[in-house]
């Protein structure tokens, strides 16, 4: 088949230049041709037309040679880029914490106002009981209770 059939050179692929390739559909010929595109692989430049940039800072070239200033750079940039990371994680940490603390405020706040409600909600109960217990202590020490036989049982209950 030649539909696998790789190009070689420019002049196998030929663009429809006639009318009449122009004016009909297309064929496989034609689709096969167009499908395949022509590239140009330029060889692989050698290592000797490269260039080669050295690093100032590259002990293993044989004319460089640290002196102390070179030593207490180094030591600056490396110490100040350490600390500025220090500085930056502590920033972190207190906005976190920050922002950790308004929230147990907020919630605090709302916790003491539920327990507030309940607070109310018990002491209004007790207040009710006590005045319940009253009557009923006051029922049953006069006697009426037979007579009063319902409020009695309401009370006790």
């Amino acid at each position: 088949m030649e539909d696998n059939k790789p190009i070689n050179n420019e002049e196998e692929v030929r663009p429809p230049n006639n009318e009449e390739q122009l004016n009909n559909p297309l064929t496989e010929e034609t689709i096969n041709e167009s499908e395949q595109p022509i590239t140009h692989n330029p060889p692989p430049e050698t290592q000797e037309d490269m260039e080669v940039h050295h690093h100032a800072h590259d002990p293993a070239l044989p004319h460089h040679k640290k002196n102390w200033k070179n030593y207490f750079w180094e030591f600056l940039m490396l110490f100040l880029a350490v600390f500025c990371g220090f500085l930056a994680e502590y920033q972190l940490e207190h906005t976190i914490e920050h922002q950790r603390e308004k929230k147990y405020i907020q919630l605090l706040v709302e916790d003491l106002k539920t327990d507030t409600t309940h607070l109310e909600n018990y002491i209004s109960e007790r207040k009710e009981k006590r005045v319940m217990m009253d009557s009923l202590v006051l029922l049953l020490s006069t006697g009426m209770h037979k007579q009063m036989g319902n409020e009695t049982y309401f009370f006790a209950r």
